[in-house]
């Protein structure tokens, strides 16, 4: 006899648990792709078909390093907004800037990785409330004027640097990859500026505890994970978080900077314990001296959280930026024949001196050098990554089609500035002389996408500025640049958002220095 039921029992086997785990995969897959591609509110947005219907797409380009160019060219087909993932849109026109990045828009969960650490920095603050309140705390070392007194803690850096490449290159002949050197100099200034003392690079001439290499190595994490928001938000919810959060105790990535991070902050410590004098008033000191409107000093994992972005975003994407104006001068001979006749110029008539020009002498003296570097700014930012916003109530009209509030919306540098009907035909060539049009110049200032936008614009934007102008100003005047034919191509990369030169092999030579005429 047959027992009731016993049928029924028999039918749960693992062949058919499987089998029904993934038929109910499959019929979730399916609901996914036809709602969000047929009847979700930004359905009538155009874009890849995979990127309207799953993330996975734009984290699958954004490992593969093919983003940026993959993104540009759907702009390119379908027009000035376009989706980019389920919920989020992308625009490429800059003149809807000011509609995207107002005072009031919140970021979204893409900020929230873990890739950096679990605390918040003042970047990664979603709230547009919280991050004025703590912006307010911390933006005083930041100001023009401060950045200002600066400038000869800039200047000796630079002249550290140029000592050095004398005695390495310049007196040897021997060729060199410059995509490192770049970033070098720029690693000692934030770290003089930052914290009262350089970390080394100019001096030993190396990747000091391979600083630079571990926070590239983290970059492509820190992008897939971004991009998966909020799957990345839910999974630090489970035990996986551990393998999640960038911790100081890891032995790659991330995790070296955060050593070195921590070391800092308790060696300053222990002075202020030690009643010592720790010198000129530096960003790391401020942010242990800020107090917020009840009294109270940020606390420690805040404090970290600032001096880790300090070190990230304060140096690796100047590197990058001389990197590029270097590359763009030595791949355009004419453009650089031109900025050296200006350089010169100037100096013969006696209003630069040989010793590293003051910032307003550069600014006021050099319109094509200065060119030169806006424009580079422009084609090549060094943060050619997603930025997104939440759109706000009521939601917002993009060229005739409605985007309801809490859509995802962004921009990216990258794409913004090679915008034709701003920028022109020739958007995407490296082309200095468009800067010098006084009006134009205003316009495309007005644009600009390079330094973020609005009220979260970058508080170290004046600090990268003063050494865009000076640092490359002064290694175009002591040497003749040349690339080394024997050695591979140079070659710009693009991780997790973040882009940087490699083997950009040179050699360099002391030019002789242009003395005054005498009248």
């Amino acid at each position: 006899m047959v027992l009731p039921g016993k049928d029924a029992v028999s039918m749960f086997t693992v062949t058919n648990a499987i089998l029904t785990l993934g038929t109910y995969v499959a019929l979730r897959l399916v609901y996914q792709i036809v709602y969000y591609r047929f009847f979700h509110p930004l359905s009538v947005f155009p874009g890849p078909f995979w990127g309207s219907v799953t993330r996975l797409w734009i984290a699958w380009h954004s490992l593969r390093e093919t983003e940026v160019a993959t993104v540009h060219a759907f702009t390119k087909r379908y027009g000035p907004v376009i989706r980019i993932t389920p919920t989020l849109l992308l625009v490429s026109d800059p003149t809807k800037l000011p509609e995207i990045y107002h005072r009031h828009a919140d970021k979204t969960g893409h900020y929230i990785t873990g890739s950096f650490g679990e605390t918040e920095s003042l970047f990664n603050i979603r709230s547009h409330k919280t991050h004025a309140a703590f912006r307010k705390l911390i933006a005083g070392p930041y100001s023009f004027s401060n950045v200002k007194r600066m400038e000869l803690l800039i200047d000796t850096q630079i002249e550290a640097w140029l000592k050095k490449l004398d005695e390495t290159f310049a007196c040897t002949g021997i060729s060199f990859d410059f995509s490192w050197w770049a970033v070098y100099v720029a690693y000692d200034v934030i770290s003089e500026i930052g914290f009262g003392a350089p970390i080394g690079f100019i001096e030993q001439g190396k990747d000091v505890g391979g600083l630079i290499q571990g926070f590239h190595d983290g970059l492509p994490a820190f992008g897939l994970l971004a991009r998966l928001h909020p799957l990345t938000s839910w999974v630090k919810t489970t035990f996986l978080k551990k393998y999640l959060i960038a911790k100081p105790e890891d032995n790659t990535g991330i995790g070296v900077l955060m050593r070195f991070r921590d070391r800092l902050i308790d060696q300053r410590f222990r002075e202020i314990a030690e009643g010592k004098d720790v010198g000129q008033v530096d960003l790391l000191q401020t942010f242990i001296d800020a107090r917020t409107d009840n009294g109270k000093p940020l606390e420690n994992e805040y404090l970290k959280a600032e001096v880790l972005l300090v070190l990230l975003a304060g140096a690796d994407t100047t590197g990058t930026a001389f990197q590029s104006l270097v590359h763009n001068l030595l791949t355009h001979r004419d453009t650089y024949e031109r900025m050296m006749e200006e350089i010169d110029a100037a100096s013969r008539k006696g209003v630069l001196p040989n010793t590293i020009p003051q910032y307003e002498a550069i600014l006021e003296h050099l319109p094509y050098y200065v060119a030169c570097v806006r424009e580079t700014i422009r084609l090549n930012p060094p943060a050619p990554n997603i930025f997104p916003r939440y759109v706000s109530e009521p939601g917002i009209e993009l060229f005739g089609k409605f985007a309801p509030a809490g859509t995802e919306i962004t921009g990216n540098p990258w794409i913004m500035h090679r915008d034709w009907a701003l920028f022109g035909a020739d958007a995407e060539e490296f082309r200095p002389e468009r800067w010098l049009d006084a009006e134009k110049a205003k316009l495309y200032n007005k644009y600009l996408f390079t330094f973020g936008y609005g009220t979260r614009v970058c508080l170290g934007k004046d600090i990268a500025m003063e050494e865009l102008l000076k640092g490359p100003l002064q290694f175009f005047r002591r040497y003749t640049l040349c690339v080394a034919t024997d050695k591979p191509s140079a070659q710009f990369v693009v991780k997790g958002g973040i882009g940087f030169w490699r083997d950009m092999w040179i050699t360099i030579s002391t030019r002789p220095p242009v003395q005054p005429l005498v009248i």
